[in-house]
């Protein structure tokens, strides 16, 4: 008995393996479908899916019938096929999605949070064994985040204690400790940074073959970590400390030292290391943070004796910016014509692009919680006031995979709130012959994303992620501006 037991258990294995293979291979053909499938293969997908939805009791083809339905802007599909899903399979993983969307998140207060997470784990346990539990842990941080806010230290640190990653847990930390942080309170941050960084030195230090996407993604937060235990060493007068631990760090991890060139060169200033204090100043002047010019004109006249050559020693350092900057958006540059678009704007007048013939056009592709474009805003405010009286240049900020029902309103009010003049379009209507949105047609993969336009409506360059840097921005915008005026040299 025992025997068919087993053997019984390895059909099952080995049917669900097969299932799992299936399914892996019916994701990769649908994905590519909807990246560069014709409307013809998309349509046809949609059928597809709607019919696997009608005949499957299989979780998971029905959740990838749900996420490519989504994919495909079948958005009212997909909600009506994950009720039913909720509905007929409670415990199911669609389930537990729909539940922490729109119960966990939305509750209101921690202990509301508190009460919400532990009914979840009663009904979705935390799973045993070798199995990545990400997706708790992040549970498991949001309720300390709330904790935290509210000023509750205690139960914050209890439900951090509760974190199962190690590869995560630095992440799931850190906006427990930015708030405590911004309280002043260094005592309780501090052991958290260190077993921060020391998770992250254990993925980075493990042998090449070892090392996979956990280990990657723990290297990651690893100069933010330093940078910050650094900061409050630095504060507290503990120099040595500080200057032994980002040495360290760079030691580890050589191709990241740009970015522990704010932090490193206060403890180089403060050992007497003058001449690597200034060369970590340069570093950051290159990257686009002017802020440091005055320390930098202090230890360049502490260097030399005098003030003398200062103004040159910057304008060579300019040149050296613009440069690195033309090289960057080298790399960008391209031509071809642009999707034509109509888009309501925030008081429901349409702004079409043929409109618009005769400038050049700056898109921002954006989103209220994309954290990384609200970085980049100052800079973009500046860059948009520089060409404020310049008739041939308009910006646009597209604000597009919005994830709230109420986007509408969350973007009047985020402009209102800070104060950002910027002329928003909004990215949900759909192309009628391609069924994409403007960010689809634009080839947008990851917010920010920026594309400038000629006079003529053709793509000139082409940009994913961006600089916080204010001056940097308004640098990199004028050279892209610029450029764009100029006919294409083809």
């Amino acid at each position: 008995m025992k025997l068919k037991l087993v053997a019984l258990g390895f059909c099952l294995s080995t049917m669900a393996m097969a299932q799992q293979d299936d399914l892996n291979d019916r994701s990769k053909k649908y994905y590519d479908i909807v990246q560069s499938g014709t409307k013809e293969q998309k349509d046809a997908l949609h059928k597809e899916l709607l019919e696997t939805a009608k005949k499957s009791k299989i979780e998971g083809e029905l959740e990838l019938s749900i996420n490519y339905l989504n994919q495909l802007g079948y958005e009212e599909s997909a909600d009506s096929l994950r009720n039913i899903v909720v509905k007929q399979m409670p415990k199911s993983n669609v389930a537990k999605q729909h539940y922490i969307t729109n119960v966990f998140l939305k509750q209101d207060g921690a202990a509301a949070k508190e009460k919400s997470y532990k009914e979840l784990i009663k009904k979705w346990p935390i799973p045993e064994g070798d199995v990545i539990k990400v997706g708790y842990d992040y549970l498991i941080s949001n309720v300390a985040h709330d904790y935290a806010k509210e000023g509750n230290t205690g139960k914050a640190i209890q439900y951090l204690d509760q974190l199962n990653e190690r590869f995560w847990r630095g992440q799931g930390y850190a906006p427990v400790t930015r708030i405590l942080l911004n309280k002043g309170d260094t005592t309780t941050v501090i052991p958290f940074l260190k077993v921060a960084i020391k998770d992250a030195e254990y993925y980075i230090n493990l042998p090449k073959e070892q090392q996979d996407n956990r280990a990657g993604f723990a290297a990651v937060g690893y100069p933010g970590y330093v940078a910050q235990l650094v900061n409050i060493y630095n504060a507290q007068g503990n120099y040595e400390e500080a200057l032994a631990l980002i040495e360290e760090a760079i030691t580890l991890v050589p191709d990241q030292a740009p970015q522990f060139s704010g932090a490193y060169y206060k403890g180089l200033d403060v050992a007497g290391r003058k001449l690597e204090a200034l060369q970590q100043l340069e570093i950051l002047y290159k990257q686009g943070t002017f802020s440091y010019k005055e320390k930098m004109k202090s230890l360049y006249s502490e260097l030399n004796g005098v003030e003398t050559g200062f103004d040159g020693y910057i304008a060579r350092l300019d040149q050296d910016v613009t440069k690195g900057v033309r090289e960057h958006i080298a790399k960008s540059a391209q031509y071809k014509p642009a999707p034509q678009f109509e888009l309501l704007n925030l008081k429901g007048e349409v702004v079409s692009l043929a409109s618009l013939k005769g400038k050049v056009v700056v898109l921002d592709f954006w989103a209220t919680w994309c954290q990384p474009c609200i970085r980049s805003f100052p800079g973009m405010k500046a860059a948009q006031e520089s060409y404020q009286a310049d008739p041939e240049v308009e910006f646009l900020f597209i604000n597009t995979w919005e994830r709230d029902k109420e986007y509408k309103a969350n973007v009047a009010s985020f402009l209102e709130k800070n104060d950002y003049p910027f002329e928003v379009l909004f990215d949900d209507q759909k192309n009628a012959e391609t069924g994409k949105n403007l960010a689809a047609e634009m080839g947008v993969n990851g917010i920010p994303a920026k594309f400038i336009l000629d006079k003529e409506g053709n793509i000139r360059y082409a940009l994913t992620g961006s600089s916080p840097n204010v001056d940097y921005i308004k640098i990199e915008m004028k050279e892209l501006i610029d450029s764009a005026k100029k006919p294409h040299k083809g």
